[in-house]
């Protein structure tokens, strides 16, 4: 049988579509707006708040909201903290976590719509009370696109990995281990399952994920990165961030951490360094990290192929001292319910 143009257009367009990668049609911005750089974070023990910096070229950030509290702490009790702020944007809308105290078996959730406006704080009990769980600490929110749902990891140190005698513990009497749970409504959420053990053992926290596309056209060799912190002590090669790698967004990534690409024993900030985020923007890599203890509020090293890196840290100006722990990320400007004030 003899097939006619339209048709053997239509063909061809349907394989084209079918071979499609989810990633090529997540991928595709989904606003068009000018993509402004955002930064959420907690002062002093974050009993008062999440505030929230922006920038327009990754270096220079003012306040929002001039520099008042844009979502106040809830009244949790002992669980009413909103240390480290970690915020995604995705179909149209904001969706933060936090850690609500140190020894917490919860992290907080809240969406909004413009960074503005925040629905009612829920609190996610991610660990139950025989699970051991010491604390539960710094989430950080992810869109998988591959499984089309929401990725939150954080830190635990459970009984069971402190007590089995690995001497993988850490000086602060932890043996951290990054955990997720996975959802796609914010209503029903999976059980929390280890998400990255290394090896050999060590105390990890920390871990944020971004997508690398390796700078090719074919999704065939795009790969995930994750960024982490080696919570060791400083003289054990710790308390600085390091790379591994995937061919999936949950993994399995590799168990040997990568050298040490900032922080304690590197020339970048050569002090503790935690509490990363991690992006390509427009060919560039950018890592932003808190390093407490320095005379930087925050940090920044870009690099163009998560190889070679370069410190623009003194370059940053910022309108807090010591903003703790937040999550750098981009949003498209038109989203922003407050105006963007030089």
């Amino acid at each position: 049988m003899k097939l006619q143009a339209p048709c053997i257009l239509f063909l061809t367009l349907c394989c084209f579509l079918t071979n499609l990668s989810p990633l090529a049609a997540a991928d595709k911005p989904e606003n068009t707006s000018r993509q402004i750089f955002l930064l959420p974070y907690f002062l002093g023990n974050g009993e008062t708040g999440v505030y929230l910096a922006f920038s327009t070229d990754d270096l220079h950030f003012n306040w929002l909201n001039e520099g008042k509290v844009v979502m106040p702490a809830p009244k949790w009790g002992e669980e009413s903290l909103t240390r480290d702020p970690s915020i995604v944007y995705h179909n149209g809308k904001f969706h933060m976590v936090w850690t609500t105290s140190w020894k917490s078996r919860s992290i907080g959730y809240a969406s909004s719509k413009d960074l503005l406006h925040w629905s009612e704080p829920r609190k996610i009990i991610v660990w139950q009370e025989s699970d051991g769980a010491k604390n539960t600490w710094a989430p950080e929110i992810h869109w998988d696109p591959e499984q089309q749902e929401y990725l939150i990891l954080w830190s635990t140190t459970l009984e069971t990995e402190l007590n089995d005698q690995d001497q993988s513990q850490d000086q602060h009497g932890h043996d951290h281990r990054p955990y997720a749970i996975r959802t796609r409504d914010f209503k029903t959420f999976t059980k929390p399952e280890l998400f990255y053990n290394p090896q050999p053992e060590i105390s990890v926290i920390d871990p944020f994920i971004a997508h690398d596309d390796r700078n090719t056209k074919t999704p065939t060799d795009d790969r995930w990165v994750m960024v982490i912190k080696n919570e060791m002590p400083a003289d054990q090669g710790g308390k600085n961030l390091r790379l591994v790698f995937s061919k999936h967004m949950q993994g399995p990534y590799e168990t040997t951490l990568g050298p040490p690409i900032v922080g304690a024993g590197t020339s970048i900030v050569n002090t503790m360094g935690e509490g990363p985020s991690l992006f390509k923007h427009d060919g560039l890599w950018y890592l932003y990290w808190d390093a407490p203890g320095s005379h930087f509020s925050y940090c920044l090293a870009t690099s163009p192929d998560l190889q070679t890196w370069t410190n623009r840290t003194p370059e940053m100006k910022l309108p807090a001292k010591q903003m703790r722990h937040g999550t750098v990320f981009l949003a498209p400007e038109n989203t922003i319910g407050f105006p963007l004030k030089k």
